[in-house]
């Protein structure tokens, strides 16, 4: 089968943790490994400027599209549209469209798998387009109908991040009312939309209106061939780091969202709670600023958190890394946090448990899914900083409880695979090659009001 992959606003060959790169990257880029594998051909398609340069193996394509040959059966197309940031490419929907329709690997395509909602709705605006087209040449609209259903390609959406979640969970209006309406319309619009958790498949039930016949739940996966435990101490020795002090790890891009704010809190607050091991402790923000972003100091949220790092002795800053410098990073430290305020999976929760990192985390969205409150971590129902501290310091201070979320963190990890991901997706599609390899075994869902710190969000 022939499958266009779209990832319109970032490509999957950023790199994760800085700018608009983050979780979703990785998502693209193993779930088209694992249709590869599978023998299907798939064409991916990005707006995401500059990424292809310089990566070689390039040939030119119509009339200025780049193409990357990953695979043997993996293109990575880049589209020439001149848009700067992802609300610029927002605003530039019917471009894409046109874009796309200019390429032949995406309309002869069986399948199309949009991520987050500006790939679905050039999709969808593509589509529309060339019905235009059959029209416009007086076919009737007997034939159209019948075109478009016999021809036209299935549209799957991930939609990673929703809108009025994002909104809700965070208690701001942030998300711009663009977005908010063209997710109504694409929950509605599309033939199925992949949710990566059972929470998340309500959120687009109960908050866009989607049909629950057509959300599937497909949980992300995770390379456990390169996320798998190793030595501590080996691991610290590659990054510089003290074998003696308590390494807490922050990992993914600077913002709001992801709470990182909270991390440096908590950090601050251990601190004032328990200064001899907070002078034993180092914390890591492994990550950059999110978006397009102006200097730091334009910012209140950004310059506000520089203040409190430059103030915080114990936090340093490092540059994101791939993945196989990642790993070293899990293996090194004994916490992870991660604080987000909204979150539809959490990947860096289910990557750094298969190291056996256990991790603090916000029990929001899909977070319960990874972290097994008590088991394989820990989770917090807010962002009250003093709770955050609270339960750092508990968990520092109790190495049997660290090495027993540790060992429970790598089994919770074993259950999430990429194969079963694309197989979940393809075999509701009635794809008959990888039906029958959905063996991922379901994660429990958790009660978020029972003993967790502080109060639910």
């Amino acid at each position: 089968m022939r499958i266009s992959v779209l990832s319109l606003h970032t490509s999957p060959a950023a790199q994760p943790g800085q700018g608009d790169a983050g979780g979703m990257n990785v998502y693209v880029d193993q779930s088209v490994r694992a249709l590869a594998a599978a023998g299907h051909v798939v064409d991916v398609f990005t707006a995401d400027p500059g990424v292809i340069e310089g990566l070689g193996g390039r040939e030119r394509l119509g009339e200025s599209v780049d193409t990357l040959q990953v695979s043997e059966n993996v293109r990575l197309h880049q589209l020439p549209i001149d848009a700067a940031s992802k609300d610029e490419l927002a605003d530039a929907l019917d471009e894409l469209a046109l874009l796309l329709l200019a390429q032949p690997a995406f309309t002869s395509a069986d399948l199309i798998w949009a991520h987050y909602w500006i790939s679905a709705e050039a999709a969808l605006r593509a589509q529309e387009l060339s019905a235009q087209e059959l029209r416009a040449q007086e076919i009737s609209p007997q034939a159209v109908d019948a075109a478009g259903s016999s021809e036209r390609p299935r549209i799957v959406v991930s939609m990673h991040t929703i809108g009025a979640v994002k909104n809700r969970d965070s208690e701001t209006s942030h998300e711009r009312p663009q977005r908010l309406q063209a997710e109504e319309r694409i929950a509605s619009a599309v033939d199925l939309i992949v949710a990566n958790t059972p929470a998340e498949r309500r959120d687009l039930i109960h908050e866009l209106g989607a049909d629950a016949g057509v959300v599937v739940v497909a949980r992300p996966g995770v390379d456990h061939e390169l996320f798998s435990p190793g030595d501590r101490v080996e691991a610290r020795g590659e990054l510089g780091l003290d074998p003696n002090e308590f390494i807490v790890l922050y990992v993914g891009r600077m913002q709001f969202i992801k709470g990182t704010d909270i991390v440096v809190d908590a950090i601050s607050g251990l601190r004032e709670n328990n200064p001899h091991l907070a002078s034993q402790t180092r914390g890591i923000l492994l990550g950059a600023v999110s978006g397009q972003a102006a200097p730091a100091g334009s910012s209140p949220y950004l310059r506000d958190l520089a203040s409190a790092i430059t103030a915080e002795p114990s936090i340093e800053v490092r540059r994101p890394v791939p993945a196989h410098e990642l790993v070293t990073y899990y293996r090194a430290a004994d916490i992870l946090l991660a604080p987000s305020r909204s979150e539809s999976f959490g990947l860096v929760a289910a990557e750094a448990s298969g190291p056996g990192l256990p991790p603090i985390a916000t029990a929001v969205g899909g977070m319960p899914d990874k972290v097994e409150h008590r088991h394989s971590g820990v989770l917090i129902a807010d962002h009250n900083p003093r709770h955050w501290a609270m339960a750092l310091e508990r968990m520092l201070l109790d190495d049997d409880l660290r090495r027993e979320l540790s060992i429970h963190a790598a089994d919770r990890s074993a259950r999430f695979d990429w194969a079963a991901t694309v197989a979940m997706v393809l075999g509701d599609l009635g794809v008959p090659d990888l039906a029958l390899a959905a063996t991922m075994v379901p994660a429990d869902e958790l009660d978020l009001t029972t003993g967790l710190v502080g109060r639910r969000c």
